[in-house]
């Protein structure tokens, strides 16, 4: 029944072909354990697109209710803390993954024409990347996003010829408060991701041009699939490992007293609940204009 039903539905969609060309790429020189770089930085965004839907459902963009929206996503909602902690974690992952991705083309001579172009798109994705990490410290509106958000925005201010302007687009007006936080949000969840996923498949459809940079004297052969699809897959499976020891293990959260009626009941739900012992992602106090510690 299921070989029947794909022969269906390929007669009407064709999507082993699809399949075929996404899967079955040859691959000169052999898989190698360097190349797993771009696809675990793949998984890590797909990771942040996930946990971050999932937190807009809990999340209000005002300044009067972001640091308390976030406190119930990190305290009170069912496996928040870990939603979270994932996302927190998760950008400053993507940064240490784009870095040793950048690195390694750079070592393998990837950046050289005729790949130059694609080197472009890279830098660009890094920008993004910095911008969506940037934009996101802000949204919590606790004293530590807060103030590092005015220290990056008055840096910006100094650009020579366009630094007031700048500054002002960025600030939404003359002064830090409710435009901020909304104007921020709007870039993280909107103008970032989509330019990201844009030049995320530009620059994918520019590595299947070329293909991977292997010495000349290799002798080796392969298909990505199963061959690196299986190196992929073990280096995201680690990745993913490192990120759920940091949210549990990094002790950067803050553990809270919990009221008596309010505490969890059974071990399900004091999971569910971990952020009180401090599991999950930092929340500093709620921001203070007049107050920078």
């Amino acid at each position: 029944m299921p070989g029947k039903f794909f022969d269906w539905l390929d007669h009407r969609i064709g999507h082993r072909k699809l399949i075929e060309a996404l899967l079955l790429e040859h691959i000169p020189g052999g898989p190698r354990w360097r190349y797993v770089w771009g696809s675990t930085l793949a998984f890590v965004f797909m990771i942040q697109l996930v946990t971050g839907i999932l937190l807009m459902t809990s999340y209000s963009a005002s300044d009067a209710n972001a640091w308390g929206s976030v406190h119930y996503i990190q305290y009170k909602m069912d496996f928040g803390w870990l939603i979270r902690g994932l996302h927190h974690y998760g950008s400053q992952t993507m940064m240490v993954l784009i870095a040793c991705h950048m690195l390694q083309v750079v070592i393998a001579g990837a950046h050289l024409p005729p790949r130059e172009l694609n080197w472009w798109l890279g830098l660009g994705l890094l920008g993004i990347t910095f911008g969506l990490g940037l934009t996101g410290y802000l949204l919590p509106w606790d004293q530590k996003g807060f103030w590092a958000t005015r220290v990056a925005t008055k840096i910006a201010g100094e650009t020579p010829g366009i630094g007031e302007d700048l500054e002002r687009f960025l600030v939404g007006g003359p002064e830090y408060g409710n435009h901020t936080l909304t104007r921020f949000f709007a870039f993280h969840v909107g103008l970032l991701p989509a330019l990201f996923i844009i030049l995320l498949i530009l620059h994918l459809t520019a590595f299947r041009r070329h293909g991977v940079t292997y010495p000349r004297n290799s002798t080796g052969t392969g298909m990505f699939w199963p061959d690196q699809a299986f190196r992929d897959l073990i280096a995201c499976l680690v990745v993913f490992a490192v990120l759920v020891s940091l949210v549990i293990f990094g002790g950067h959260g803050n553990p809270v007293t919990v009221p008596e009626d309010e505490r969890p009941q059974g071990w399900f739900d004091e999971l569910a609940k971990a952020g009180h012992k401090g599991w999950g992602a930092n929340l500093d106090a709620p921001a203070d204009r007049d107050t920078p510690d």
